[in-house]
């Protein structure tokens, strides 16, 4: 099963890369950088107004019309296309094309996320307001002459001693993500597990998955995982924004993201590990549902026509 998924990955990775499909990916991904272009030039931004911002420009749009392309209508595709006797007859057929178009997606969400971050900040001011990561201890070396008197040396000494200290401390306390690493590590966590969500929609609603698909994004993904409710905690949008949010321990500067992160009801009240381990238990019931329910249903050639 794992060569015939791994077949499926690379004879469709090869064909989804066509000069239509192409063009368009394209668009996609340096779409927020033009967006942040035109935001540095007409407004003043913070770090904080500009995380949420790339937060649902690269991850929640790039990241998920890739995925929605790539990944919803795996298996209209098959039907439309008459190749359905040919892959249920096939020994783990039904599973291998399934997990294979899943690698597809999450291969070309990885990479259309990543040039996204790659290209937006060299391009914009994000640069200037992105977290340094902590630089390795740097000793100042004394330069002059090499015969240094004893008291000195001691003087010397206590300096670096005092100074190594107070960077020590400075590292140990910084324990934050730089806004671009949270971002490559939301983009992968998206990337997965949205491709297994769109995976499940897609085997579902086989016969419109798109628009089922987006749909169910604006109404579960967006909407619900914002509501004060227990169903939020069973949405992906809630934990991975925790996640994200936790990791920068962004000091809020606008007053609506302050009111917003600082409600208890909008992220997760877990550690960062608890919430790593419901979003792959999501993603794994999601992908168990949908390979369920595609060797156990009978599926008619043509009939999405």
């Amino acid at each position: 099963m794992i060569s015939s998924s791994l077949a499926v990955f690379r004879y469709e990775l090869k064909n989804s890369f066509g000069i239509g499909t192409t063009i368009f990916w394209i668009f996609v991904i340096l779409f927020p950088t033009i967006l942040q272009l035109l935001i540095d030039k007409y407004f003043v931004t913070t770090l904080d107004l500009s995380a949420t911002i790339l937060a649902a420009m690269i991850p929640g749009a790039v990241c998920l019309i890739t995925i929605l392309v790539a990944m919803t209508p795996y298996l209209s595709t098959e039907l439309e296309g008459n190749l359905w006797p040919y892959v249920a007859t096939r020994p783990y057929g039904r599973t291998a094309i399934m997990f294979g178009k899943y690698l597809v997606a999450v291969t070309r969400s990885l990479i259309a996320g990543l040039l996204a971050i790659a290209i937006i900040f060299p391009s914009t001011s994000l640069n200037q307001l992105n977290i340094d990561i902590p630089q390795p201890f740097q000793t100042s070396s004394t330069i002059g002459s090499s015969v240094t008197q004893p008291d000195q040396k001691e003087s010397i000494t206590e300096n670096t001693e005092l100074s190594l200290n107070i960077k020590t401390k400075e590292l140990n306390a910084s324990q934050d993500y730089p806004l671009w690493l949270a971002l490559v590590c939301l983009v992968i966590l998206s990337s997965i597990c949205y491709s297994a969500l769109f995976c499940l929609l897609g085997t579902i609603m086989y016969k419109r998955p798109m628009i089922i698909a987006i749909i169910y994004t604006l109404i579960v993904e967006v909407i619900i995982s914002f509501l004060p409710v227990v169903a939020n905690g069973l949405t992906l949008n809630f934990y991975l924004r925790s996640i994200y949010v936790r990791s920068m321990d962004l000091e809020l500067e606008q007053p609506v993201l302050k009111a917003i992160f600082e409600n208890p009801n909008f992220l997760s009240q877990s550690s960062t590990s608890w919430d790593l381990i419901f979003v792959g238990l999501l993603a794994f019931s999601f992908l168990f549902a949908a390979n369920t329910l595609l060797r156990n249903r009978e599926y008619h050639v043509g009939e999405t026509l």
